[in-house]
């Protein structure tokens, strides 16, 4: 017994439903058909095209064989094909293919967006005077597109290959299919306002129905109305959609765009090194001039100041040597008008006096300068140069 139902009588295997198909497809009413549509995504692939031909509801696979690269028919353009049906059961894939292909004109979608691109250049949405700059020194950058694809890592590879510092930051969004267009300009309107220095509106290459939503109406004036710069980077570089032609600037692949926005970051390091070895070698070279002009006014200050002061110093000494030889001679006046003084004093003196037989005399310790002032019975004392005797006076006679 199992826990697994039984397979049903009736169920067959993957192999004979694609034999089925097959032999459907090998019918002679799919053999030789002639097929109308436009032209998307045509490419070679060594001898081989590969292409989608589409029309506004369905689209369809071909293959074309060894096609003659001499013809090359370009997304949108109308064509009328020439093929039989196939069904490769391996893969599980339809295909037509194809034998030959006539041009029968544009293709109504391309038409579609000639017109749209003629009523919008005619407003000035495209004049170059509208376009603003991108910042050379961008901080704050933002890429709008899906986070899915390989547009966004090729993006911030090729910035971190030039600064480590810009801040990148990613809205994620639908950059395929119905309402992609009006999911982009609905966050256009929401991001402008927020400080960003530069946005990148990217998406990798595709047929013409892919790049769709880059030439909406509503994407194309939201791109117009933004303040912000905005850098247009959708598809190949052959792309061109009608938000290149509105955008600030067009950058022909994702890459590219992260290119344009990211300064070299590396280089300006080196250039601001550079720049400080030749201020500090300029700054060097000029200290080292002004230290030997320094040092030249310095030799010729102290020999101005030498000169300057020897020629004070000798007439300061002789001023010194007059003014000691004028103190001497008055020292010298002064001093022999002392000892003439001295003489003369001495001359007066007392004592020289009483050498000479002259005697003092005193009455009570007076000295007595006349007779009048000494009487009978008094005692006196007289001095001489060799000593003092005392008396009695006995008789005073006075001259008349």
């Amino acid at each position: 017994m199992t826990d697994y139902p039984l397979i049903s009588e009736n169920a067959i295997s993957v192999s004979e439903v694609s034999a089925t198909i097959r032999a459907c497809i090998d019918a002679p009413t799919f053999k030789g058909l002639e097929v109308f549509g436009e032209i998307s995504g045509f490419k070679f692939s060594g001898p081989h095209a590969y292409f989608t031909l589409k029309d506004k509801n369905s689209q369809l696979q071909c293959v074309c064989f060894y096609a003659a690269k001499t013809y090359n028919p370009k997304d949108g353009e109308s064509v009328i094909v020439r093929g039989s049906l196939d069904y490769w059961i391996k893969g599980g894939r339809l295909s037509l293919q194809v034998t030959d292909i006539k041009p029968v004109g544009q293709g109504l979608l391309f038409l579609e967006f000639a017109r749209l691109k003629a009523k919008l250049e005619s407003e000035g949405l495209f004049l170059q005077v509208h376009k603003k700059p991108i910042p050379k020194y961008a901080h704050n950058m933002l890429v709008v597109t899906s986070k899915t694809g390989a547009v966004i890592r090729d993006i911030v590879t090729t910035v971190r290959k030039k600064n480590p510092v810009i801040n990148i930051t990613v809205r994620d969004v639908r950059v395929q299919g119905e309402g992609a267009a009006h999911e982009i300009a609905g966050v256009l309107k929401r991001v402008d306002t927020l400080g960003y220095d530069a946005v990148i509106i990217a998406r990798g290459g595709g047929s013409l129905e892919d790049l769709a939503p880059f030439y909406d109406e509503e994407l194309v004036r939201a791109v117009f109305a933004m303040n912000t710069p905005v850098i247009s980077a959708v598809g190949h570089e052959t792309d061109f959609s009608l938000c290149d032609f509105v955008s600030d600037r067009r950058a022909p692949t994702p890459t590219a765009a992260g290119e344009l926005v990211a300064y070299d970051y590396y280089a300006m390091v080196e250039d601001v090194k550079a720049h400080l070895r030749r201020l500090s070698g300029g700054a060097i070279r000029a200290y080292k001039v002004a230290s030997a002009k320094a040092q030249l006014c310095f030799g010729r200050l102290k020999s101005a100041a030498t000169t300057f002061y020897s020629g004070r110093a000798r007439k300061v000494e002789r001023l010194l040597n007059t003014a000691r030889t004028q103190a001497e001679r008055k020292f010298d006046a002064a001093a022999s008008r002392a000892e003439k003084a001295t003489d003369a004093l001495d001359k007066l003196s007392p004592l020289k006096t009483l050498q000479r037989g002259y005697f003092r005399l005193q009455s009570g310790g007076e000295t007595i300068g006349k007779i009048s002032g000494v009487k009978a019975g008094d005692e006196i004392t007289a001095t001489g140069s060799d000593g003092t005797l005392r008396a009695t006076v006995t008789d005073v006679h006075l001259n008349k």
